[in-house]
């Protein structure tokens, strides 16, 4: 049984088209992306909702792809800078590995950096909300210890600025 008990999931920021040749996990944010992340509106008004505590203690877990890491790295300027652990599953969008991993650890507060639809479909899966995620939109669940279909609670969502 996982002890995690808030799991907060961010899609990545605004990337740069895929070029010929190019592999998908190059992808950078693009310049408007990284600024709509750090302006005001963007992370610092989407994790002010978050726990002073749960902010501290928060683990940041993101997919390795280029453009998630430089999210979660946004996300750790903003709450507090710490290790991102680089997670696979999260680019993969390999949802049992995913909730293996929450169950696996002893945080109290996970955020994970990652891609839709994988963000969108591990949101349904474990509350039942079916929410579309534009970039940079973070979503704040209370996970049932057990990770059961739709026995979590969506506490709040927030839309990414798209840009």
């Amino acid at each position: 049984m996982s002890n995690a008990r808030t799991l907060i999931l961010v899609r990545h920021g605004s990337a740069e088209r895929a070029l010929p040749g190019m592999p998908d996990e190059e992808r950078s944010l693009t310049p408007d992306g990284q600024a709509a992340l750090r302006a005001p509106g963007g992370f610092a008004r989407s994790f002010s909702l978050v726990e002073e505590e749960a902010r501290s203690r928060a683990v940041i877990w993101a997919s390795p792809a280029l453009r998630a890491q430089q999210t979660a790295q946004a996300v750790a300027e903003t709450i507090g800078q710490r290790p991102i652990d680089a997670l696979p599953c999260l680019f993969e969008q390999d949802a049992d590995a995913f909730l293996d991993a929450l169950h696996a650890t002893d945080a109290e507060c996970v955020v994970a950096v990652g891609h839709i639809p994988f963000m969108e479909r591990v949101t349904e899966h474990l509350c039942g909300a079916t929410l579309s995620f534009s970039p940079g939109a973070v979503a704040c669940l209370r996970l049932d210890g057990a990770l059961a279909p739709c026995e979590s609670d969506l506490l709040w969502f927030v839309q990414g600025s798209g840009c």
